[in-house]
C-alpha cells in the first residue's frame, strides 16, 4: 500500500468521517484556505488510482467513498514508520517520545493499564 501525501491524507481524513461524499462536500469540510473544486477532483483521481477511494456515478456527478479503512491505513503506516525510524521497535519509539517530552509518566501509566486490560 502506498503512503498518502499530506494533501491526500487531508482529503482522506474528511472521507473517512462519512460513508459517501460529493466533491463539493469534501471541499466544504477542508480547512481554510480551501483548495479549488478542480484541485480536490484531481486528488480524488489520484486516490482512486492508488486504491484509496472508489467512485460511482449519480446523476451528473460522482460520489466518493473510502476503500481502505482509516484504522487499516494507520496500522500499515505506523508499521512502516516504526520500521524506518525506530528499527522496527515500538520500545524505541516510546523512548523517543519520552525523551522529546511527547509522553509523560501519567500517559505511560495509562498506556500500561490499557495494555494489561487488552491482555
Amino acid at each position: 500500500m502506498k503512503e498518502l501525501t499530506k494533501a491526500e491524507e487531508q482529503i482522506m481524513q474528511v472521507i473517512w468521517e462519512e460513508d459517501e461524499m460529493l466533491i463539493k462536500d469534501i471541499v466544504d469540510r477542508l480547512p481554510d484556505p480551501k483548495p479549488a473544486y478542480n484541485t480536490v477532483g484531481t486528488f480524488l483521481k489520484i486516490l482512486e488510482t492508488k486504491g484509496f477511494v472508489s467512485r460511482r456515478k449519480v446523476a451528473n456527478t460522482f460520489v466518493y467513498s473510502a476503500t481502505i479503512a482509516k484504522k487499516s491505513y494507520a496500522n500499515k503506516y505506523m508499521s512502516g514508520f516504526i520500521g524506518r525510524y525506530f528499527e522496527g521497535s515500538a520500545e524505541k519509539l516510546l523512548s523517543f517520545m519520552v525523551d522529546e517530552k511527547k509522553l509523560d509518566l501519567h500517559q505511560i501509566e495509562e498506556l500500561m493499564k490499557k495494555m494489561k486490560k487488552d491482555d
